[in-house]
């Protein structure tokens, strides 16, 4: 692995703190970013690590390691399909599609100083055709970190527009399995609107946005339901909300009441489309560790 690493000698006549510094010396990154990168000791002084407010003076070599571009899973490995203008790959639980800090959209290196995501998979080895100006990455919809399944990604410009469009007008069609706490009995449809409430976390709300889900148990046992779910609109963190608002939220959603399991039982099994004059459908069966949760609550 090469190591892209830069050092430079504070040569100030007065102290200086350690984030100012380096942040003036590599200004694709914000300060927020560089502490972050002097606690992960990606930035040390003379070999040590220090805190981002170390006062610098004259002669201390500051070291600094930019983000490394090599990633521990391969898109390689995620990809199930790809034309020229798109890829659709199968997502696992427990990998964030991008930053949480928006500057990884105008500097790619930000991408990579944060936890593994699916965007610095992308950007640290694109697929054929993928044009490296495309925005966000090509991403045109996101998954939650601790849900698996089908996600489809823009390999230009042009096609992520479009993707993007058909998102936003209700076109594309998306379908979700997930193990719910409770016997769901009947089918319905779910119309209660959405929105953040005070602390910040999303709940069903008077003053949300509209959000509708369809949901159909498929099998019932000891006191758990598998279902398949339809968000008709595509509010974030939606069918965890409308479902935990129904009373039977999803097994191991800790944020909206589910019992304990391994991970968020929620699985995005199917996407379907029409770009242009061409239809799309792809199909993700859920991973084994779904498979075995249903399994282990039902035994």
């Amino acid at each position: 692995m090469t190591i892209n690493k830069q050092v430079f000698v504070f040569d100030g006549d007065s102290p200086e703190r350690l984030d100012v510094f380096a942040s003036s010396n590599a200004e694709d990154f914000s300060r927020g970013i560089i502490q972050k990168m002097i606690k992960d000791g990606l930035i040390t002084v003379n070999g040590k690590t220090k805190k981002p407010s170390w006062p610098l003076t004259r002669g201390e070599k500051v070291e600094i390691i930019l983000p490394s571009k090599e990633t521990k899973i391969k898109l390689k490995d995620l990809i199930i399909y790809e034309d020229k203008n798109l890829f659709v790959i199968s997502k696992p639980a427990g990998l964030l599609v991008h930053p949480q800090s928006p500057l990884w959209e105008t500097n790619a290196e930000v991408a990579f100083t944060s936890e593994e995501t699916l965007a610095a998979l992308i950007l640290a080895a694109p697929p054929k055709n993928f044009e490296k100006d495309t925005p966000r990455a090509g991403l045109v919809h996101r998954l939650d970190k601790d849900t698996s399944g089908v996600m489809v990604i823009a390999k230009n410009s042009k096609t992520q527009e479009a993707m993007t469009n058909l998102f936003a007008g209700r076109e594309v069609y998306k379908e979700y399995e997930a193990i719910l706490c409770g016997e769901l009995k009947e089918e319905g449809r779910i119309e209660v609107p959405i929105g953040r409430v005070a602390g910040g976390k999303i709940k069903a709300s008077e003053l949300g946005r509209e959000a509708v889900t369809e949901y159909k148990p498929l099998k019932i046992k000891n006191g758990f339901t598998l279902a398949r779910l339809h968000p008709v609109t595509g509010r974030t963190n939606q069918l965890r909300v409308h479902l935990s608002w129904l009373g039977y939220p999803v097994l191991g959603d800790y944020l909206y009441k589910g019992a304990t399991a391994s991970r968020l039982m929620l699985h995005a099994r199917r996407v379907k489309f029409k770009l242009g004059k061409k239809a799309y459908e792809f199909e993700v069966a859920p991973p084994e560790d779904f498979t075995n949760a249903w399994q282990d609550k039902t035994k």
